[in-house]
């Protein structure tokens, strides 16, 4: 695991809720039962820092880092996504957002579909996009702030296709391909989370092991951000292997949770 994306990881699973701004000296303890050393730690956090997800304060000799306001939005839709209890109700209609922009701009144009990909959006074609959920708000900030309103529109329509939603979906997302990452999920985690429910019974893993272990599971659950739009069970195949998944995860995350928090109330993460 890079440590720039544990830090992601945790930064949206621990330092966000819990005021958001840390120390590099607590940052550096809390990431130690995850084997990354104080140099890997700094350097993370440095990349970071120059690539626009945090910004530095100084207090002194001590140095703190918090999200910069585009690293929070990033984290923030990410968190909104792993945590979900259940899928959301569907009103019946879709969100479209179709651009123009011309290939002098490919950068802006590529980052822009990236974006949309972890929104949980599918290409209808080459310039539109859409998705079941209401992400308008989201989706107006997103544009706004990538300077791209003026090549942008955002559409709410219904779906009139002969074939029905069933292959609007598949046109726009490989589920097959979801279904299958999510089946390998559950059988590498079921047999994980079992061998770490015998060992804290047992009292045979520490307050550390278990945030180690909680991470961990949040890491690999947020992988699916980059290929599961999320969406309703109406527009899914029957027995959605997805829905297993999420409650695996959710059952074992709050069985790690209550040790793995008393081991951060132990590192500390207060800021002046």
């Amino acid at each position: 695991m890079r440590a720039r994306s544990l830090l992601v990881t945790v930064w949206g699973d621990t330092i966000r809720p819990l005021g958001g701004e840390i120390a590099l000296a607590s940052l550096i303890r809390l990431m130690a039962p995850l084997d990354l050393t104080p140099r890997a730690v700094r350097a993370a956090v440095t990349r970071m820092a120059r690539q626009g997800w945090l910004r530095p304060r100084r207090v002194g000799r001590r140095a703190f880092y918090a999200l910069t306001p585009s690293g929070e939005w990033r984290v923030e839709q990410g968190v909104r996504r792993v945590y979900r209890l259940g899928p959301e109700a569907w009103d019946g209609r879709w969100r479209l957002l179709t651009y123009t922009i011309p290939e002098g701009r490919r950068a802006d144009r590529d980052r822009l579909r990236r974006e949309l990909t972890w929104l949980g959006l599918g290409p209808l074609s080459r310039s539109t996009w859409l998705t079941p959920h209401d992400l308008s708000p989201i989706l107006t900030e997103l544009v706004s702030s990538r300077g791209l309103r003026a090549d942008a529109a955002l559409f709410e329509a219904r779906h009139l296709g002969v074939d029905g939603e069933p292959a609007l979906v598949r046109r726009c997302w490989d589920l097959d391909a979801i279904a299958s990452r999510y089946r390998d999920f559950l059988t590498a985690t079921r047999p994980r989370a079992e061998a770490l429910r015998r060992r804290m019974q047992a009292r045979r893993l520490s307050e550390a092991g278990c945030f180690a272990a909680k991470i961990r599971l949040v890491h690999e659950y947020r992988k699916f951000l980059f290929v599961d739009p999320g969406l309703p069970d109406v527009l899914l195949p029957p027995r959605w292997p997805g829905r297993d998944a999420a409650r695996l995860f959710q059952a074992t995350y709050e069985m790690l949770a209550p040790p793995a928090g008393r081991f951060v109330a132990g590192v500390g993460l207060s800021a002046p």
